[in-house]
């Protein structure tokens, strides 16, 4: 048998939309205490660390035993101080079959480890994964792996082609092989993805030529760039039923596809772009004129908190992994991320009294990802409103090749933006078109615009798409901007 049958596939799918998400989301507390005292006993640098602060893993009866006594800790609290086999379980490497890496762009690399049990049971949870979202079991798959290399995975319910950030390589995909099967996903970016939908227009190739669904991986983006690549394929964001784009969100040194979009929580957030008066109370209020990507998770898999949340209830976000078998559990982990909560019972109330009863709603736990605990301008704004507002115009988007760098001083805030590849002669009364649309800062700082030539953009000319890209700079001084 390869991988989990189509036919279990779809019993699980089934049971697990006939639990109630608020029931599924205790099943995660439930687990919450054994996992804590089996991460103490037999994890090295846990065992370590919670003795330094004078904690008995026999303490640790229940999940409010654990909330309360185990520290949150960081990228820096474990690989940035314990050696690599000191966080494994039993301080044991030798099973070791599979290794992914962090991108990096902190400054230090982390590593997922896994045995090569954990990376079959990986492929089954791909596979339930991929027929939920796409019925793969039905239908014949091929899928585009474009994440920068390093990134990979395997399934058995689909034909997968790997090439990294090569733009030309999968256009030839898409035109040589995607004919011959039902339906095509494509795994990227959104940065490269940009990249690839002006290729494909320079190439005059035709997306309606076959059916594509997209998932977007590595960071946030917004509802004007997901109608922007709809619009460019040929899809709706009202139907989905040619092809679907979503988002997923992974932690190198936790695991790959931890939350995920859905087409309900795709509409729910568009309905919340529409309607943010009504429905900021229960998703948000969020930091922005952007409402935050809203994801969904398996608590059978993952334990969920929001740690140090601010008055609107996004604080850090902060996971458990809950399975045993795990090479390199963690507890208590800071991600990075500003999420919040969502509770599922307060969502059908308050759909229910603004009008919106017929909104669907996942069968899973749900989360509003607001984005890196960096991603925030340091007069307050949010970066995600500055990359949607670059997608609101197609004819401006269509100009740019999606790279730009905000550069903050006392009084002044600098938008560079890099001019699409092989784009000459740009309209630049997209300036104030822009300008119009980026939210106001609140602290009187004034917006500025530089539109660059692609090749002299300053800011990574070339756009090495096998890192992750960096839209704002961090050298200003915080004092200055109060």
């Amino acid at each position: 048998m390869r991988g989990l049958s189509p036919y279990f596939r779809r019993w699980q799918i089934r049971a697990l939309g006939k639990v109630d998400p608020q029931t599924l989301g205790r099943l995660g507390l439930k687990q919450l205490a054994r996992q804590a005292r089996h991460v103490a006993r037999r994890v090295p640098a846990y065992t370590h660390i919670l003795a330094e602060q004078g904690i008995d893993a026999n303490a640790l009866r229940t999940p409010a035993d654990v909330l309360e006594r185990c520290p949150i800790l960081g990228k820096a609290d474990l690989f940035g101080r314990f050696a690599l086999h000191e966080l494994c379980v039993d301080g044991n490497l030798a099973p070791l079959g599979n290794v992914l890496t962090s991108s990096g762009q902190s400054g230090r690399f982390a590593f997922g480890l896994s045995t090569a049990a954990q990376a079959r049971a990986t492929t089954r949870a791909v596979d339930l994964g991929l027929s939920y979202a796409f019925e793969t079991d039905a239908h014949r798959t091929l899928l585009i792996n474009a994440l920068p290399m390093g990134v990979r995975f395997s399934a058995t319910s689909v034909t997968i082609a790997e090439t990294s950030v090569r733009e030309d390589m999968v256009a030839a995909l898409m035109r040589e092989v995607a004919p011959y099967f039902e339906q095509t996903i494509l795994v990227l970016d959104p940065l490269f993805c940009k990249r690839l939908l002006d290729h494909a227009s320079d190439t005059g190739f035709d997306w309606r030529s076959t059916r594509v669904h997209v998932i977007l991986g590595e960071e946030t983006f917004g509802e004007h760039f997901r109608g922007y690549v709809a619009a460019r394929m040929g899809l709706d964001p009202t139907d989905w039923s040619r092809g679907f784009i979503g988002s997923s969100m992974g932690v190198g040194e936790v695991g790959l596809n931890l939350f995920f979009e859905t087409r309900e929580t795709v509409a729910l957030r568009r309905l919340a772009q529409a309607h943010p008066a009504e429905l900021a109370d229960v998703i948000g209020p969020w930091p922005g004129q952007t409402p935050p990507l809203l994801f969904v998770y398996d608590p059978r898999r993952l334990f969920v908190e929001i740690t140090r949340p601010d008055d609107s209830g996004f604080g850090a976000l902060t996971v458990s992994t809950l399975d045993r078998g795990l090479m390199l559990p963690v507890l208590r982990y800071a991600t990075g991320d500003r999420a919040r909560l969502l509770d599922h019972r307060t969502l059908v109330e308050r759909l229910r009294s603004c009008g919106f009863a017929s909104q669907a709603l996942p069968a899973l736990p749900m989360i509003a990802l607001a984005g890196r605990e960096q991603d925030q301008l340091p007069d307050g704004r949010a970066l995600l409103d500055f990359k949607d507002a670059l997608y609101a115009n197609a004819a401006i988007a269509d100009q740019l090749s999606g790279a730009f760098r905000v550069e903050c001083e006392a009084s002044t805030c600098r938008l560079h933006l890099q001019t699409r590849k092989d784009w000459h002669g740009g309209d630049h009364a997209m300036i104030g078109q822009i300008l119009d649309l980026l939210p106001r800062s609140k602290q009187g700082i004034e917006d500025r615009i530089q539109v660059w030539e692609h090749a002299d953009f300053p800011f990574g000319r070339t756009l090495d798409y096998e890192r992750k890209f960096s839209y704002l700079s961090h050298e200003w001084h915080q004092a200055d901007i109060q």
